[in-house]
C-alpha cells in the first residue's frame, strides 16, 4: 500500500427598453437571482490532537482501503452481540500483514488518519499474542530471573500516548478513520458503511454521525443529513460547527429560516467566527434581508475572510439595495483575486450598463465570453447591452446565442422579443414572449411572468391595430413597404408579364 503518513448564479439586469409601441413599454428590471447556499457539511477529521495531512491518495490505496473495510466488517459480524471477537489462527498472518502496511504509512505520527486504525489491528495481534503465544520467559525460565522488572513492564506498554480505550471504542475509531478518508475519495457508498459501523460500536460520536451527515448529503439525502446533524447537536449541544453544517443543509434545502437560526447559534458559540457570518449573510440575502446581509458579510471582512466568494456575495447585497458603485468596488476585488472569474465581470458589466457606462460594459461581457464561451447570462447581458446602443442586429444575434446554450433561458426569450419589436418583426416577438411566459410558469418566476403577459398584450394590440389599419389596395397597386407576400393585393401585370415571356 502507498498510503502516505485528509453554485454561482449571475445576476440577470435588463439594461435597455427597446420598443416599437410605447416609450413606456416594461423591461426587465434587474432583478437578481440569489445564489442558493449549497456549502456542503465539512468533514470533521478523525479524533486526534492536532490537523492531519492532506496529502493526496491515488484511486489503488482507495481500492486497497475499501478490501480492508469489507474484511474488517466481516470479522465484526462474526460475533453476534456486536462484540469485538478475538483473532482466530487464520487470521492471525491478515492482521499481521496489515498492521505491517499501516506502520510502513503512518510511521510515528501521531495525526495520520489511519493511526486509529492501526491502533486497532495492534490490539487485535496483541491480544491475540497474549492469549495464543507464549513469552520467551515462559519458554525459558531462567531468562525471567535475569530481566529486570521495570524491562518487562515497560514492554507492556502502549506503543502510543492515545489514552487507553476499550476494544469497541477502538474498533469505531478505525471504521471513522476509514469513512473519512474514503468519503475524501469520493467512496461514498463505502463510506456511509464505514460511519454506520462506527456509530453502532459508539452510539455517542457525534464526530461520526456529522461526517456521516456529510456523506447523506453528497447521496442526495437531505432528511438523513439534517438527522444525523441534529443527532450530533444533541449529544454535543455547544459543538459550534455543528450548527454551520446544520445550516448549510437547510439552506440548500430551502429552509432558510431554520438555516439562519443555525447560523445566529453559531455566532453565539464562536463570535469571532468569520465563516458564520459569511453563511449567515448568505441566507439573509435569500431571505431579502439585505441590510442584513451586508452587516454581515462586512463583519466577515472585518474578521479576515479575504475569499473570492464574500466579495460576490457582498457585491450582490449592494446590488439589492442599489449600491451600484459600492457593488462594482467589491466586483473589482472579486477579479483581483480570480481574474477568470466570468460570472464577476458579466455582474459588473451589468452594472456598468446600468449607470450608462456602455463602453466599460461591454467589455465586461465580452471578457466574460471570452473566458466560458458558454456561458448563456453573458450572452444574454452583451445582448441587453447592444440594444440600448441600437446595435439591434448584434443584439439579435447575442440573444439568440443565449437560447442555443441555454434553452429554457426566460429571460433571453424576453429580451430578444424586445429586439425584434425595434426590427419591426411584432409576430416573432410576441412568439417570443410566448414562449417566455411558458418558461416562466414552469419556473414559477412571478415576477417576470407578470412582465410578459403585459408586455405580449401591448404587442398583441399592436398586432391587431396593424392588420385592422390596412388601406384596401386597387388592383395593380400595393400599399407603402413590401415586407411579405401578404402585403399584395394581386401582382403588377406588367411584373407578370415578364415571367410569361421567359416562359415563350
Amino acid at each position: 500500500m502507498s498510503m502516505p503518513t485528509q453554485d454561482l448564479q449571475d445576476l440577470s439586469m435588463g439594461v435597455f427598453t427597446p420598443s416599437a409601441l410605447d416609450p413606456n413599454f416594461p423591461s426587465t428590471d434587474g432583478t437578481l437571482s440569489i445564489p442558493q447556499l449549497s456549502d456542503n457539511v465539512d468533514p470533521l477529521p478523525p479524533p486526534i490532537r492536532e490537523p492531519i495531512d492532506s496529502t493526496s491518495y491515488s484511486e489503488s490505496d482507495y481500492d486497497w482501503l475499501v478490501n480492508v473495510l469489507e474484511a474488517l466488517i466481516k470479522f465484526i459480524h462474526r460475533d453476534e452481540n456486536w462484540s469485538i471477537p478475538e483473532l482466530e489462527e487464520n487470521d492471525y498472518a491478515w492482521a499481521h500483514a496489515l498492521l505491517v502496511e499501516l506502520v510502513g504509512a503512518v510511521g510515528e505520527s501521531e495525526t495520520h488518519p489511519l493511526r486509529p486504525l492501526m491502533e486497532f489491528v495492534r490490539q487485535l495481534i496483541d491480544n491475540y499474542e497474549d492469549k495464543y503465544v507464549p513469552e520467551l520467559t515462559e519458554l525459558f525460565p531462567e531468562l525471567a530471573e535475569e530481566a529486570p522488572i521495570e524491562t518487562a513492564n515497560e514492554s507492556k506498554q502502549p506503543a502510543s500516548d492515545i489514552p487507553k480505550q476499550s476494544e469497541n471504542e477502538l474498533a469505531a475509531h478505525a471504521f471513522f478513520s476509514i469513512g473519512y478518508l474514503l468519503s475524501k475519495g469520493s467512496r461514498m457508498e463505502k463510506a456511509l458503511a464505514a460511519y454506520d459501523k462506527a456509530i453502532e460500536l459508539k452510539p455517542d460520536f457525534v464526530e461520526a454521525y456529522n461526517n456521516r451527515g456529510g456523506v447523506f448529503q453528497k447521496l442526495g439525502k437531505y432528511d438523513q443529513a439534517v438527522a444525523d446533524l441534529g443527532k450530533a447537536i444533541d449529544l454535543y449541544p455547544d459543538f459550534a460547527e455543528l450548527y454551520c453544517n446544520r445550516g448549510c443543509l437547510k439552506g440548500s434545502s430551502g429552509e432558510l429560516k431554520a438555516a439562519a437560526t443555525d447560523f445566529n447559534k453559531r455566532i453565539e458559540l464562536d463570535p469571532k467566527n468569520a465563516k458564520a457570518y459569511y453563511h449567515s449573510g448568505i441566507t439573509k440575502n435569500q431571505l431579502g434581508e439585505y441590510q442584513a446581509a451586508l452587516i454581515d458579510f462586512d463583519k466577515a471582512v472585518e474578521l479576515g475572510l479575504n475569499s473570492v466568494n464574500v466579495y460576490y456575495y457582498r457585491a450582490l447585497a449592494k446590488t439589492l439595495l442599489n449600491r451600484y458603485d459600492a457593488a462594482i468596488s467589491d466586483y473589482d476585488k472579486v477579479i483581483e483575486l480570480n481574474p477568470d472569474h466570468a460570472e464577476a465581470y458579466n455582474s459588473r458589466g451589468n452594472l456598468r450598463g446600468s449607470l450608462g457606462q456602455y463602453d466599460d460594459a461591454l467589455a465586461d461581457c465580452t471578457k466574460a465570453i471570452h473566458i466560458n464561451p458558454d456561458y448563456a447570462e453573458a450572452y444574454n447581458s452583451r445582448g441587453n447591452l447592444r440594444g440600448s446602443l441600437g446595435q439591434y442586429d448584434d443584439a439579435l444575434a447575442d440573444c439568440t446565442k443565449a437560447i442555443r446554450l441555454k434553452s429554457d433561458y426566460a429571460e433571453a426569450y424576453v429580451n430578444r422579443g424586445m429586439t425584434k419589436v425595434k426590427l419591426g418583426c411584432i409576430d416573432e416577438a410576441i412568439t417570443d414572449f410566448q414562449k417566455a411566459l411558458e418558461l416562466a410558469e414552469q419556473q414559477d418566476y412571478a415576477k417576470l411572468k407578470n412582465f410578459v403577459e403585459e408586455g405580449l398584450q401591448q404587442l398583441e394590440q399592436e398586432a391587431s391595430k396593424q392588420k385592422n389599419h390596412k388601406i384596401p389596395r386597387r388592383s395593380g397597386q400595393w400599399k407603402g413597404q413590401v415586407k411579405i407576400s401578404e402585403d399584395f393585393d394581386e401582382l403588377p401585370e406588367s411584373f407578370m408579364a415578364c415571367f410569361d415571356r421567359e416562359d415563350e
